[in-house]
């Protein structure tokens, strides 16, 4: 039986090449069921004709409660059902932590952190009266290991893995799993101005952030990781008996996690005394 997928972000992983068609990320996940794909309002989509031979069906939304229940709702009514929903939708910010203004931090996480809680308990008492469902929440290898010029964009997506671990605990018992992804670069246009945004104002001291910037401009596009085979690994990750609570995507996000590990665990040793030093005798 074909899987009900709710997907959020316009099916785009992480800024998935325009135009793609079936090749995409989104082309990927039909062949895995049929896929609703829920956009900003903005969007240029419309919804499609219930009976239509398309597996896609596109809903415009805003994240705000009243739209996203309304998103929901027609995805019941056409089908009846859903099984699995991704989380895809977010962008970032990057620049130096001094440069952002507050408004700027709040924009990020709301959609990459409030967002995806408003969507999630949106379909999670659907899920709960199934007694199944899968929650995919596309986060980043950002949100484990960050760099100079991510400490929102990690921010945001390190809050999507916690969040993510501590709800799968919870919603175990009604058949519920939840799966936080961390891909790293993928080749798509995340990095282009219509997925990534820079602060306002900007500080001409933080050079180490303008040759992190710099190096972001030069690896767009040129990414290792492919749109197609992401889509792919979730196809394969939403039927799953036994699906992890964070699965890393790419070979450099498993590099750059196991030098991570490395790193916390030999200076969690260098100071085991202080570390181990406020317990009661």
């Amino acid at each position: 039986m074909n899987k009900i997928m709710l997907v959020t972000g316009n099916g785009r992983i992480k800024g998935d090449r325009p135009g793609d068609g079936n090749s995409s990320f989104k082309g990927r996940l039909c062949r895995g069921g049929n896929v609703a794909e829920c956009g900003s309002v903005n969007g240029a989509g419309s919804p499609g004709r219930p009976g239509s031979a398309s597996p896609v069906f596109t809903l415009e939304m805003q994240f705000e409660a009243t739209s996203i229940q309304a998103a929901v709702a027609k995805v019941m009514a056409r089908w009846g059902r859903l099984d699995v929903l991704v989380n895809n939708a977010g962008y970032a910010i990057l620049g130096a932590f001094e440069e952002f203004t507050l408004a700027e931090v709040k924009q990020n996480f709301d959609v990459n952190v409030f967002g995806l809680m408003q969507m999630t308990q949106a379909v999670l008492p659907i899920m709960r009266a199934q007694q199944h469902g899968r929650i995919i929440n596309i986060a980043s290898i950002s949100g484990t290991v960050t760099g100079p010029s991510q400490s929102i964009y990690s921010a945001t997506k390190a809050a999507v893995i916690m969040m993510s671990e501590a709800l799968a605990a919870k919603v175990a018992p009604f058949g519920i799993q939840v799966t936080a992804v961390g891909p790293s670069g993928v080749r798509t246009d995340f990095l282009d101005g219509r997925s990534m945004k820079r602060p306002a104002k900007t500080l001409p001291e933080y050079q180490v952030v303008a040759q992190t910037m710099t190096g972001l401009g030069q690896l767009n596009h040129h990414q290792s990781g492919d749109p197609v085979l992401v889509g792919q690994a979730i196809v394969k990750l939403a039927p799953m008996a036994h699906a992890p609570r964070r699965l890393y995507l790419g070979n450099w996000s498993v590099a750059a996690l196991q030098t991570k590990i490395e790193e916390v665990v030999n200076e969690v040793n260098q100071h085991l005394d202080l570390t181990q030093s406020i317990d009661h005798e």
